[in-house]
């Protein structure tokens, strides 16, 4: 037997309904029982109050010689008995039976009257509390009603005169529970039937909708995207069909944008192996040089002192250069594994870059170049020593690839600050990818890396580093946010 959605929320709701029905009853009906007592509670105890008020005025109008209940117990239970229809026996302070009156009017108390015995002998507990200074009632359920057994010590005056117990009809109070009950359960079922009904229908119209889903959804499964579902039921079920509609015009733009991802992570992976195939060129190329000339410095009858000086240099300048490369390297590689920044404070760019201008002064000078700074200052958040990596880059750029006797030109604007200078012609594959590593590493010294470290920085400020050539001159533009 299959399973589905309508048949287990039947049988779900039927169980869950039955178990809530039964509790229900239960708590009705302990809710009811609870109720009853209290209400037999409230009427013996204001039979008790009257009774006993009646019994003093009793005493005081017959006076008894010695025994209240011994001269007079007949009498005031017939009294008792006639005023509140029931029977009441009279018991003397030994616990010894004397009287009981009988109420002949209530029949179920002629039916279930039984001989009185003495405390000893009687089977209810509730006299034998009463001689105990208590007073307490039993219910009895017997053929026909309910009977409630009543009994209490009678003091006055503080003396102790025996006890009285009353037995009451009932069966009114709890013949009015149980109607009660007989119509809640009838009210329960008659809600669970218009429920199930009401439920079976719903579930219904929602698993017509459902199944025409299910097979557009296998047809989409196999590759057809042109069906559509129609649902006219102006709720969640129309919106479901909706959005299965909009999720196959999307499926189809998902596919070619993959399509698009999947070729440009075949790029990145040529970006890949062209960085580590040039990392492995660069690295190669200082330590052939250093290998080169070691070895011909090294060999026996070596004896050129002019050839050796010449050596030397050339092994100090290539190990420099290769441990800026490495070093370079490492801090690429450390800001691709942690993009954060860790330590963030508003950092003034005008002070920094001119005092990077000063330092660099000195190496433009030597190609007889300056170096111009213009703007306002501009206060960034940021890392003051990253900032100062990249401009120190960038001058350090325009000083080595620019025109010698050119001014370089760093304008400061209100969200952009751009660094100009006259350049030897730049060619389109450099100037589209400028700051990839290694696109421009032939002469002056340079590891390549430099814009590569410069873009890393400013992406993580949050801003966006550009190249640009243009008659002659090279302009490198950062923008970020204030």
């Amino acid at each position: 037997m299959k399973w589905t959605i309508q048949r287990k929320f039947v049988v779900g709701y039927f169980i869950l309904f039955t178990l809530a029905a039964f509790i229900v009853d239960q708590v009705m009906k302990d809710s009811m029982e609870a109720n009853s007592q209290v209400m037999i509670a409230n009427e013996v105890t204001k039979l008790q109050h009257t009774t006993r008020e009646h019994i003093k005025q009793f005493a005081l109008i017959h006076p008894p010689q010695a025994d209240l209940f011994a001269e007079y117990g007949s009498t005031i239970a017939q009294e008792l008995s006639r005023l509140h229809t029931q029977s009441v026996a009279v018991y003397d302070t030994e616990g010894l039976f004397l009287y009981e009156a009988i109420a002949m009017e209530e029949p179920l108390l002629v039916e279930n009257q039984t001989y009185q015995v003495n405390v000893e002998g009687n089977p209810t507990s509730e006299l034998a509390v009463a001689f105990k200074n208590q007073s307490a009632f039993t219910r009895v359920n017997v053929a026909g009603g309910n009977l409630v057994y009543f009994s209490y010590p009678l003091y006055m005056h503080d003396q102790f005169y025996g006890v009285l117990r009353f037995t009451g009809d009932y069966t009114n109070l709890f013949a009015a529970n149980d109607k009660v009950l007989a119509s809640f359960r009838v009210l329960i079922i008659c809600l669970f039937v218009g429920v199930f009904l009401i439920s079976f229908l719903l579930t219904r119209q929602i698993i017509k909708p459902l199944l025409r889903l299910t097979a557009a959804t296998r047809k989409v499964a196999a590759g057809d995207y042109g069906v559509e579902v129609q649902v006219k039921t102006k709720d969640e079920l129309e919106m479901l069909a909706t959005s299965f509609n909009d999720m196959q015009q999307n499926i189809q733009r998902q596919i070619e944008m993959l399509e698009r991802e999947k070729d440009k992570v075949v790029q990145a992976e040529k970006s890949r192996t062209s960085f580590f195939n040039n990392v492995t060129h660069e690295l190669k190329t200082p330590l052939a040089t250093i290998s080169g000339y070691a070895q011909i410095i090294g060999e026996q009858d070596f004896n050129d002192p002019v050839f050796l000086q010449k050596a030397t240099r050339k092994i100090r300048s290539e190990s420099e250069r290769l441990n800026r490369m490495v070093i370079e390297l490492i801090e690429l590689s450390k800001r691709e594994v942690a993009p954060r920044l860790k330590k963030r404070e508003a950092v003034q760019l005008l002070p920094l870059v001119m005092s990077i201008s000063e330092d660099m002064a000195l190496k433009a000078g030597q190609r007889q170049m300056t170096i111009d700074v213009t703007g306002e200052d501009i206060i960034v958040d940021g890392n003051r020593d990253e900032w100062r990596q990249v401009f120190s880059n960038l001058l350090d750029n325009a000083v080595k690839y620019g025109v010698s006797g050119t001014e370089i030109v760093v304008a400061m604007e209100k969200e952009m600050i751009r660094v100009t200078n006259d350049s030897e012609p730049v060619s389109e594959q450099i100037a589209l990818h400028a700051f990839e590593p290694f696109i421009h590493t032939k002469g002056k010294g340079s590891s390549g890396l430099g814009l590569a470290i410069c873009q890393q920085i400013v992406t993580r400020h949050d801003g966006i580093i550009a190249f640009d050539y243009e008659d002659g001159r090279v302009t490198v533009s950062i923008c970020f946010p204030i």
